[in-house]
């Protein structure tokens, strides 16, 4: 039987092949889903999505900016058995990311998270990011599936 775990504003969770990862946003956030298909090992983070100007930390308790997003999740994956040339990587913005088509500013954060995969070599998954609107991303750990609810 499979766990459900909700991944709030600021997280980072990983879990096994029995778990399914499920977003929950109420902050405009970048969820990083990434998946190790050898191990079955899957990680869900959330980062904090700048999408119009700068927001302060102080306004927000639980803040996390995408490179330490990715590096912890990565971390917390490595520990439950994965491997790192192993990871690949789906970036979804869901909940709550305003932004209008040709946005600059969404544009450049997903870029920003793009390049610091790359510089981290973790393979992006199609090598594309998925808008989903107004649902919740989860990754289902066994499959590696993102699933839009």
């Amino acid at each position: 039987m499979k766990k459900f775990v909700h991944v709030h504003s600021g997280d980072i969770m990983a879990g096994n092949k029995d778990t399914v990862l499920e977003s929950d946003a109420t902050k405009a956030c970048l969820v990083i889903a990434a998946y190790d298909s050898v191990k079955k090992v899957g990680g869900l983070a959330h980062a904090l999505f700048l999408s119009s100007g700068l927001i302060k930390r102080k306004n927000y308790p639980v803040t996390r900016d995408v490179a330490s997003a990715i590096d912890e999740m990565l971390e917390d994956m490595i520990l439950l058995g994965a491997h790192k040339d192993d990871i690949e990587v789906c970036l979804v913005t869901a909940e709550n990311v305003n932004h209008e088509e040709n946005d600059p500013q969404y544009t450049s954060t997903l870029n920003q998270a793009v390049e610091l995969l790359k510089q981290k070599n973790i393979r992006i998954r199609n090598e594309t990011t998925r808008d989903i609107g107004n649902l919740h991303a989860c990754l289902d750990v066994e499959t590696g599936n993102i699933i839009c609810k």
